[in-house]
């Protein structure tokens, strides 16, 4: 069984003295990273082999050194955001019961007492200063990531050595990652495309530069031109800042980009034709998947200028669906089926979702003629009102366009003679002013009579997670159940 540790080992003995990871105080070759890998894995001995090994750290070398050593010792790395919740945080720790959690003092002094029974242990207790070379223990599942929780509640992720290999040989073959590359990440580790982005450098032995701090958007692009970075990985609201807040800068310091990558969170079509426009040499592509099935599809704006709100076609060797409740339907339920798909939950209470192989994700889509996939929705933000399935993205689309709006959800309430029927929450940009009835008169000439609104309520911000993403159904809790 191939796993991610056995590229740390080609790249330490291909180009030891080479830069792996560098952050702005700290610089690690890739010799360095493997003895270091190594010494940690000794202070894990102690656990039995494919135990829960839980780790809490911001972006940093102990990080690295933390989740490939766990990895290398046969062990499986649960990965907590050091931004999580308290109530989160006792949720997936009840949920995976892991021996230990390895932190750093800051953190274990924030998190230590919110539940008595938990071992936390400091990073350097694990330091070892007698290295050996052992052979690699491999465990079938290499970690265990909980999902975000926007819509439902958090999933336990259990991500094995074959699908982090099947969908790393896929993004450098299919972007053409390169062993040179210098590729700058402002990008959680914590989170899937940040941790994608290291399985990448790994793979082909390349060169990352890891930020702490993703909204400092000035030295990250300052870092760009001083390290003469290649690659470039951002969410699509980084993006969008620093294009429309820094577009001179953008040009002077991305210039010598040949990649810029974000995910499939949906971008404004301006800001694919400020990037394509600011630098037409540079490829510029996103992907679509959930941490159940990393990098379903790609989609490379420059070769597809007349499909930028797709999120492309399906990755080699991976297979798309729509499930349709209706024939004539255009939009189902999207599925997919490939090596990139995990085959279990921790959560047994959703093994519902993976049926023969095939996962059904909960995204609402279609494919159209060419094979390209478009996103819509999501399959339970559905509000269904006197039969007719309104799909409230469509309604906060409209919505959005409107002056001074800042954020906007669409939800059901109950309705005496339709069942249910439209209720929107808006957050309005801070100093301004928007009348309802302005809204609502601007929802009436825009969209069909059964998708107005019938009440608007203004709200002063939305529940959100540690990713910065709205959590609707914590929204629907909140109103009182209403969908």
């Amino acid at each position: 069984m191939t796993t991610i540790i056995d590229y740390l080992e080609k790249n330490k003995e291909d180009h030891p003295k080479k830069i792996f990871v560098q952050t702005e105080s700290h610089k690690i070759t890739y010799e360095e990273m493997y003895n270091k890998v190594c010494n940690f894995e000794l202070g894990l001995n102690q656990f039995e082999e494919k135990s829960i090994i839980s780790i809490m750290f911001e972006n940093s070398i102990e990080f690295i050194i933390s989740y490939l050593g766990i990895i290398k010792s046969g062990k499986i790395v649960h990965i907590i955001s050091p931004s999580i919740s308290k109530k989160n945080f006792i949720k997936q720790i009840e949920s995976c019961n892991p021996k230990i959690i390895l932190s750093l003092s800051k953190f274990i002094n924030e998190f230590k007492n919110v539940k008595n029974t938990i071992n936390f242990l400091d990073f350097y207790e694990f330091e070892k200063e007698n290295y050996e070379n052992r052979k690699n223990k491999n465990s079938d599942i290499a970690s265990l990531i909980y999902t975000s929780g926007t819509t439902s509640s958090p999933k336990g992720v259990q991500i094995k050595h074959s699908n982090i290999i099947f969908t790393t040989q896929n993004i450098v073959n299919v972007l053409e990652y390169r062993n040179l590359d210098m590729d700058v990440i402002p990008l959680p580790l914590s989170h899937s495309f940040g941790l994608g982005c290291l399985h990448t450098s790994l793979y082909i032995g390349s060169t990352i530069f890891l930020h702490k701090n993703s909204m400092n958007i000035l030295n990250i692009l300052n870092s760009i031109k001083e390290n003469n970075a290649t690659t470039f990985a951002a969410v699509p609201a980084t993006l969008t800042s620093i294009v429309n807040n820094f577009p001179e800068k953008f040009v002077e310091k991305c210039s010598g980009l040949r990649l810029i990558i974000t995910n499939s969170t949906k971008i404004p079509k301006e800001t694919i034709h400020k990037i394509l426009h600011l630098l037409p040499n540079t490829k510029f592509a996103t992907y679509y998947g959930l941490t159940e099935a990393s990098r379903s599809t790609f989609m490379i704006f420059n070769e597809n200028e007349n499909k930028e709100e797709s999120v492309g076609k399906a990755a080699p060797d991976v297979e798309i669906k729509i499930i349709k409740e209706k024939d004539d339907s255009k939009q189902g339920e999207i599925c997919i089926r490939g090596k990139n798909v995990i085959e279990n939950y921790w959560n047994s209470e959703f093994s519902e979702n993976l049926i023969g192989g095939w996962l059904k994700t909960g995204d609402l889509g279609y494919l159209d003629t060419d094979e390209f996939l478009y996103l819509t929705g999501r399959k339970d933000y559905i509000i269904n009102i006197s039969g007719e399935k309104v799909n409230p993205l469509e309604i906060e689309g409209v919505v959005k366009t409107l002056e001074n709006i800042d954020e906007v959800i669409a939800i059901g309430m109950d309705h005496q003679v339709f069942g249910q029927a439209i209720k929107l929450l808006v957050k309005i940009k801070v100093g301004k002013n928007v009348d309802s009835s302005d809204i609502l008169a601007h929802c009436k000439k825009n969209l069909e009579r059964f998708k107005v609104p019938v009440k608007v309520e203004f709200v002063p911000d939305f529940p959100k997670n540690e990713y910065g993403k709205i959590i609707r159904f914590r929204i629907k809790e909140n109103n009182n159940g209403n969908s």
